[in-house]
This record gives structure tokens, sequence and C-alpha cells, in this order.
């Protein structure tokens, strides 16, 4: 292309040098995210995905609706705008499948290899089958003659294909990407789009008899660049270690990297999503590179390059010329067998693997989205396919269009019917086997805090479960802010020399101590801890915290103190803020809640790092919190620098302990059959708890007779010294071996024995962590103990 024309000099252009292509393709840019925005305020209470929204604007602006005006058509379809087209298609699609492999999510996808494959494979033999009985009718109806085997492999690819763009952007506006069937569903689309690129890429290939030569470059390119980061980004992570995150120019080297690797593999006639892909998922996960990358393209790609690149897909979308009664056939055809293929091989492998089948609908319909991989095939050397010609092109189009459309507005409405189905079923430990992925949300407010955090994440990954620690780095604003930041000015503030201005004033130093030691953490240990920042005000820190947990679906929130030990031994009050919002967090949170009194230079510290042995203490007395907090300690037991030993307190003087009973039954008897359950409870939970764990010699066990809160006090202060980390359950119940120790309560959420233990005045050295469980509707009825 002419340089002239390529930057729209005036000279060359005349009088329409303001309306140019490239000025147009701009305003073009700018109108579809207008409607598409506008789209989704209007589909949003009816639960619809972006994505749908997005290729409804493009088809607002496509030949078929607005541009059929000749103003508006003189306007969008000039001469020469397709070379513009195609490059920045080029441009948002290698940047976005970048994205996607440094977001996805490495250890699902490998832990659940075998499920995602079996269904790959299901639905591309049942597309296949779909294909082969109807391939004669379609060619038929087409009059097509000349190079059927090329349009046999894309009228396969159409019926076939997933566009994972559509489908990760659709998860996660469906707020499913942290669940487990959201991100199967990701996975799936991925390995589907994978096998279909590769599949005709191979074939096309083979039959151009270039696969030796041009195949083997790619992945020799592909590999190359996949090296390179390995050293490249620790390389530049060391260059700046005062800084918090890399300068522009450093970004941008990787990304011109990934470009030139782009434009290498398309000038061969392949398609560079694949190798795109797996450039971003084989990128380095720790360090300030991977960080670095994450917060500069997940904003503008998410928000700008996806929902013009689906505004784009629905442009294309024209029907003037399948009004035809045979075209119309092809193309309704064409959709029907494309849902029917998806919901065959779906329900095939679900079936085989024992999915739940309240599942089946959902997945079937979120991996019939297209658009991606159906018109790259289409558009890849065009004039070398014989059948290629205008009808053809918009039959395609359409289709992947409108199955897109009629597949998410059918997953949208499966969700909101079943919505329940949907959401998370576990809210506490103690029916979470250590089989399922634990998922841990530790919430810090500086180093101190973020240094106890890692030393939890690293005692509980000792299990080989499935283990997912994420970081919530809290940020109270200031109150004389009156508004918060949107998600890109809080890390970049448009500053120059590629710093960030809201470290200058949004905890600098603590920020950058906290990478530091996440990075020094997963370098030794190999555990990648996801992290999130939060910045809001105190008076609603509790609420951001809440929808986080809802939104990440965890298991357990931990929270820090609000004291911290100095270095003299005393205790410093960090905050009543900070107090308060644990209180908040207590009552209203939608899973367990763990509260870790940290003393870090005496009490429980990093396993990876220690070196020695720790003994761990679970304090059992009884009730629904003791029992979640020996749940959690289920996944210590496998750590092998853990000791735990479980001691359980029973109340000597029977004849007390049924006296207060006998008065509160009489007070409460709604009350008193919860209490008589949880002691059923507690002897079953402790019985299967001894069989699996003691009797097998992992974990010890001592029992401890106690007649009153004195003689516990004493017990406690002779056991003091033993173990560097004590867990306990907040609540205790009314028992008579805790009654006596209100009298020493200084912070009633971490419960009566909790706040004994944290107590600067007793001689105790160990950390203790106090765990609530989830409150749920029937133990609401006790309160807070």
């Amino acid at each position: 292309m002419d340089q002239k024309k390529l930057f729209c000099f005036p000279d060359l252009l005349g009088k329409d040098d303001l309306f140019n292509p490239l000025n147009q393709m701009f305003i073009q840019m700018a109108c579809i995210l207008v409607f598409s925005q506008l789209f989704y305020l209007l589909l949003k209470p009816s639960g619809q995905a972006g994505p749908v929204s997005q290729i409804l604007a493009g088809i607002v602006l496509s030949p078929t609706v607005l541009s059929r005006i000749d103003k508006v058509q003189e306007f969008f379809l000039q001469r020469d705008s397709a070379q513009y087209y195609s490059f920045f298609s080029f441009l948002l699609r290698t940047s976005f499948m970048f994205l996607i492999g440094l977001e996805v999510d490495s250890d699902f996808m490998r832990r659940n290899f075998r499920r995602a494959a079996v269904i790959t494979f299901s639905c591309f033999v049942s597309c296949s089958l779909i294909c082969l009985c109807f391939l004669w009718l379609v060619l038929h109806l087409l009059k097509i003659e000349g190079d059927t085997f090329t349009f046999a492999l894309v009228f396969l690819v159409t019926l076939s294909n997933t566009a994972s763009p559509a489908v990760i952007c659709s998860i996660a506006d469906l707020k499913l990407h942290t669940s487990e069937i959201g991100r199967l569903a990701i996975t799936c689309a991925l390995f589907m789009e994978i096998a279909t690129v590769v599949f005709y890429t191979v074939v096309v290939s083979v039959i151009a008899r270039t696969v030796t030569e041009d195949l083997f470059l790619v992945v020799f390119l592909t590999g190359a660049l996949i090296l390179i980061n390995k050293f490249l980004a620790p390389w530049l992570s060391r260059r700046s270690p005062a800084e918090k995150y890399l300068s522009k120019t450093e970004t941008l080297i990787f990304f011109i990297l990934v470009l030139v690797l782009s434009i290498t593999i398309e000038a061969l006639d392949i398609n560079s999503a694949v190798s795109m892909f797996f450039v971003g998922l084989m990128f380095p996960r720790q360090g300030k590179s991977y960080r670095t990358l994450l917060q500069r393209l997940s904003y503008p790609i998410h928000e700008f390059v996806l929902p013009v690149y689906f505004g784009y897909i629905g442009f294309r979308f024209s029907l003037q010329t399948l009004l035809t009664a045979n075209n119309f056939i092809v193309l309704v055809l064409t959709v029907i067998l494309s849902l029917a293929g998806k919901f065959i091989g779906v329900f095939g492998a679900c079936s085989y693997q024992k999915i739940p089948w309240k599942y089946w609908s959902f997945l079937s319909s979120i991996l019939s989205m297209k658009g991606h991989v159906g018109l790259l095939l289409l558009d890849l050397n065009p004039d070398a396919k014989k059948w290629r010609g205008q009808i053809i092109h918009d039959l395609i189009v359409a289709a992947l269009v409108i199955t897109t459309l009629i597949s998410g507005v059918i997953a949208a409405f499966l969700l909101r019917s079943r919505q329940r189905s949907f959401a998370q079923e576990r809210t506490s430990l103690e029916f979470h086997e250590t089989g399922e992925e634990l998922r841990v949300l530790s919430c810090v407010y500086g180093l101190l805090h973020a240094r106890g955090a890692i030393s939890l994440v690293s005692a509980l990954s000792g299990s080989s479960s499935p283990f997912t620690p994420l970081l919530l780095h809290l940020v109270p604003l200031p109150k004389k802010r009156k508004s918060e930041l949107l998600y890109h000015e809080q890390d970049d503030g448009g500053g120059g020399g590629g710093k960030f201005n809201e470290d200058d004033e949004f905890a600098t130093n603590e920020g950058l101590e906290i990478n530091e030691s996440i990075d020094s953490f997963s370098k030794d240990s190999k555990i990648l801890i996801h992290q999130v920042k939060l910045v809001s005000q105190a008076l609603n820190m509790h609420e951001e915290i809440c929808n986080a947990t809802e939104d990440l679906r965890v298991s357990i929130i931990f929270l820090p103190f609000h004291k911290h030990q100095r270095i003299d031994g005393k205790t410093t009050n960090d905050g009543e803020e900070i107090r308060q919002t644990n209180h908040k967090v207590l009552r209203h949170a939608p899973c367990s809640v763990g509260i870790y009194v940290d003393r870090n230079k005496t009490g429980f510290q990093q396993p990876h790092s220690f070196g020695s042995v720790q003994h761990v203490a679970a304090l059992f007395f009884g009730g629904p919190d003791d029992r979640e907090a020996l749940s959690l300690c289920k996944w210590l037991i496998n750590n092998s620098l853990i000791h735990l030993t479980v001691i359980q307190f029973v109340s000597e003087n029977s004849k007390e302990e049924n006296q207060i009973k006998n008065t509160m039954q009489e007070n409460n008897d709604v009350f008193m059959e919860i209490l008589g359950r949880d002691a059923e409870d507690d002897r079953i939970f402790l019985e299967d708890f001894y069989n699996r764990y003691v009797t097998t010699g992992r974990v010890g066990f001592i029992e401890k007779h106690v007649s009153n809160g004195s003689q516990m006090v004493t017990i406690l202060r002779e056991i003091g010294e033993m173990y560097s980390l004590y867990v306990v359950g907040k609540g205790q119940g009314d028992r008579s071996i805790t009654v006596e120790m209100s009298d020493w309560e200084e912070c009633p959420e971490l419960g009566k024995v909790g706040d004994f233990l944290a107590s600067s005045d007793l001689d105790v050295n160990a950390s203790v962590l106090v765990v609530q469980r989830h409150r749920h509707s029937h133990t609401s009825l006790l309160g807070d103990y």
C-alpha cells in the first residue's frame, strides 16, 4: 500500500480528506462502541452477555440495516477500506489471543485436560458425521462443482468451531469465570478452536505439499519466542527493582516480538492465532513482567479491542444476497446443524464422564458461539478457492452470526432459569473434600499482613489437591476523596516515563514490597498467588470484600488482626477501621472467615523457607466453628513441615453442664434443640476425623479434662510455648469451661479462647488463627457466640 495513502495525506485524497478510509475506520469503531454499550444497557436486565450486544451493534451498522441508506453506505463502505480493516483486524486478533494465553487458568486446564479433550473430540466427531450426512445437499443447493474438498473443510469448520474470545467474554459477563463449569467451558472452547485451526492448516498444507516446510518453521519460531520470553521476562524484572511495574518501553518490547512473529506466520498463509495463544500460555507466570502485561493489556483489550472485533463480525453480516429460497434453506440448515452437532457431542461426552446433567444444555449452547475461527479460515487466501463468491461469503458469515446470537441468548436464559444450580454449592469446609479445589482469599493492608498471609498459603499448599490462593490488597481511600477510581485509572495515571501515578498516592512502598514478597515465594515454591487490588472507602470496604468473595467463589477468607507484634514483643493497634471492617465481614461474609493473629517474629513461620518441622495445635471444644477450624486443618496434614496435634477439651463437671443445659432448655427450647444437634454432629465429625487421621499416625490427639474457666486458663498457659500456631473456632457456645473466660475478653470477634491466646498479657509467642464457619440460615438463631 502507498505510504501517503496509508497515512491519509490530504493532497492525495482531495475533497474527501476528512472522511478517508483510515479516519472513517476509527469513527466506525467509535460508533460500534457506542451502539454496543447502548445494546448492553438494554439487554443487561435479561442477563445477556457482552458479545451478543456487540454483534448486534455491528449488525445495526451493517449493510443490512443502517448502511442501506445511501449516505451511510457512502461513508462506511469506501474504496480501499478493506485493507485497513484487514490490517487492524489482524492487530486486534494478535493482541487478544496473546492476552487469552496470559489469563487462562493453566492449572485448571492441566487438571481437566482429559475432560476437555473428551468433550472436544466428541463434538468434533458429531459435527463431522453431520457434515458428511448433509454435505451433498448443501453442494446441490449452492450448485458448487469445483474444489468441493476445500469447501467441505470450511463447512466442517463452520459447524464444529467455537470462538474462544466470545466464550471467555460471555463467561466473564455471566460471572462464571471462577466456577467449575465456567472454566471447563473456556478450556473446551480453547481446545476446539486450536483443534479446528490446526486440522484445517495441516490438511491444506498437505494438499499444497508445504507441511514439512511451513509448519516446521511456524513451530520453530513459536518455540524460539517462548524460549526468549523465559529469559527476557526475569531479566527485565531485575533491571528496575525499585519500580512496581515495567516501563512502557519495556512492555512494548514484548508486544513487538509477538507482532513480528505473528506477521511472519501470516506471511506463510498460516493462521497465527494458535501460536499467539501458546506464546501467552507459556509466558513466565511469576514476577513483574507478567504482572505488568496483565495490567497494561487487560483493560484496553476487554473494553475496546474485543467489542470492536465482535462488532466488526456483526458489520460483515448481510442478508441481501441470501433472500433466495436455496440460500435461505442452507442458512437455516447450517444454524440448526451447528447447534445440533454441539448438543449431541456435549451430551455424549458428559454422559460418559458423568458430568451433572444440569450443565449439559448450558455447556452445549455456550460452546456453539462462533465468529472467530470461521472468519479467519474464510479470509485465508480467498483467491485460491474456486467456489468462493459473495453469496458463499455472506452465507457463512450470516450462519456464524446467527448461531452466536441464538446460542448466547439460550445460554443466558438457561443461567437465569437455573441460577441456583450454577451458584456456589459449598459454603463451609466441613463438607469440602480435600480432593476438591480449595480457593482461599487473603486480605492484606500492608507488608506485615502479606507475610502472614503467605505463611498460611505455604502451609495449606502442602497437599497435592487443587489449591488456588488469592491475595486481596486493601487500600482504604482517604475520607476527602469522593469518587472511586476506574480500574484503568488505578494503575496508570497517564504520566510519562512509564510510571504509575496512582502509586504516589495509594500505598507505593507497600504495593512494591508485597509484590516482591509474593514473587520471592512463587520462585521458591512454584505456587502462583493471584493478586487483586481493592481501592475503596473504609466504610464500604466490607461490602467490596464480600462481593469479591462471591465473584471469586472462595471457600474461606483470611482477615488480618487489627494489632501487630513489634520487635520488642509488644503489640500495636493498626487502627479501629481495620477492626470495624473485620466485624462487618464476619457478619456478612458469604463463606467461612478466619482472623489471623500473626506473631511474625516468634510465631508461625513460612514452611517453605523455615526448613524445620513446626508444631500446630487445633483446639476443639465443640460447635460448628470448631468443626470448621478442624476441617481447615485437613489441608495442613499433608505438609511434611507441619505436625498437627488435636487437643479436645472435655468438661469434668457433668452435673454442672447438665444444670446449665436444663436452664437453657427452660428458657429457649429452640436453642437447646440446635445445641443437641451440634453435640451429635461434633461426635460424628470427631469420630470420622479420628479414624481417618489419628489412627493412621498422621495427627496427634490429646484429651484434656477441664472443670472450669480458671483451669482452662492454666492449661492454655502451660501449652502456650509448645506450638507455633493455634487453630481454634470463634464460638465455643456457653459451655461451663469457657463461660468464666469472658472476664479476660477484649476482642469478641476472636471468641473467648482466641481472644485469650491473642492477648498481649498472656506470655504466648504463637500465632493464632480463629475460624468462623459461614453463618447458614439455621445457625443465625444462635447469633454471634
